[in-house]
């Protein structure tokens, strides 16, 4: 391939990554996205007006909460919903909002269109749910006055602070490849969406050769504060950083890989859906 060939594809992609991210940002269909993104922070907002002033004055206990709302509620539901309400609509959302013949009539290799939808999506997810990560942070140690600002904005708060966005961009990537190749198979987004979270949240309780196959298995070891799993969670040594980081892209670069070549031979048929 030349480079001016390759230069063409890049342009293609950035975009095509551009068209994406007004629609998952701007369109209707965020909506949803917003809403779902939206209930962390209104529970947020909840427990500052309602929390007890013998607690307000104790901030030591705003780092662990924030752990333990990030793990079982943050990654585990909001980031993974997201994502599949984002993903799986990159192409079954324009066939049902009947544009996507327009897309593959567009002189451009199926990769580069997979490339293309797959960059905006990441962007646009990344853009949303680590803003409203970092913002519940902020919502955890405000209540708690100067006291809470003060640990917030250590070095120690904000390192933990910095590994749990990255947490959630490598969230992004790796649910986003998931999904996006889900949804060149599944009508229903909800199908796909309660399989994996099925099996993310059996993560803790699997024997070990069976937890490598978790994506959750891998972004928690970055997680700055551990949590407790429960009584019935089986252990596992923590995988190093390098692991899971090599994981996390490997696995994602070869499902964006797959879905690339099951989109050679997409074929638009309104008609069925």
């Amino acid at each position: 391939m030349t480079t001016s060939a390759k230069l063409m594809q890049r342009r293609q992609v950035l975009t095509l990554a551009r068209h994406e991210i007004g629609r998952s940002l701007f369109s209707r269909r965020s909506l949803a996205v917003y809403l779902l993104v939206g209930m962390p922070l209104a529970l947020m907002l909840l427990r500052a007006l309602f929390m007890p002033g013998s607690m307000r004055a104790d901030a030591t206990h705003a780092t662990t909460e924030f752990a333990e709302v990030f793990h079982f509620f943050l990654l585990r539901f909001v980031v993974f919903f997201a994502n599949a309400m984002i993903f799986v609509r990159l192409f079954r959302g324009e066939i049902l909002e009947k544009s996507l013949h327009y897309t593959l009539l567009a002189p451009l290799p199926r990769m580069v269109l997979v490339l293309g939808k797959y960059l905006g999506g990441v962007l646009s997810a990344s853009l949303i749910l680590m803003f409203t990560t970092a913002l519940t942070y902020v919502l955890v140690y405000l209540p708690h006055g100067s006291a809470g600002i003060r640990l917030m904005l250590s070095s120690s708060g904000i390192a933990n602070l910095a590994s749990y966005l990255l947490i959630v961009a490598l969230a992004c990537f790796a649910y986003g490849a998931l999904f996006m190749l889900a949804g060149l198979f599944f009508k229903n987004p909800m199908v796909p969406a309660i399989l994996f979270l099925g099996w993310e949240t059996l993560t803790p309780f699997l024997p070990t050769f069976l937890k490598v196959l978790s994506f959750v298995h891998y972004l928690v070891s970055f997680a700055p504060v551990p949590v407790s799993l429960g009584a019935f969670a089986l252990l596992a040594r923590p995988v190093p950083w390098w692991i899971a980081l090599v994981a996390l892209f490997v696995s994602s670069a070869a499902l964006v890989f797959i879905a690339s070549r099951v989109a050679r031979n997409l074929e638009v048929t309104y008609s069925a859906d």
